[in-house]
């Protein structure tokens, strides 16, 4: 149940990064949640590091690594437009 309510928070995290936050001209405004975002991963898997498996690593792992994609991707279509301006 948790796995669950953490990938909720994630798709909504994942979409907000797409869409909202990486629309200022300004790059690093769209990098603030996927730094927290790993802050926080970081800190789930330090205290609970004795009850987690591959699975989990390897969740935690894809956690980190797509917010930092969409960040990039927004900030490139954000940068497309202004550029057909």
């Amino acid at each position: 149940m948790q796995l669950l309510i953490l990938g909720l928070i994630a798709i909504g995290l994942f979409a907000l990064e797409e869409f909202v936050f990486t629309a200022s001209r300004y790059f690093w405004v769209g990098g603030i949640v996927p730094i927290l975002w790993t802050l926080f991963l970081a800190y789930l898997v330090v205290m609970n590091a004795a009850n987690l498996d591959v699975r989990d690593y390897t969740l935690a792992i894809i956690a980190v690594i797509i917010p930092y994609v969409c960040w990039g991707n927004g900030y490139q279509r954000g940068v497309n437009r202004r550029a057909k301006r």
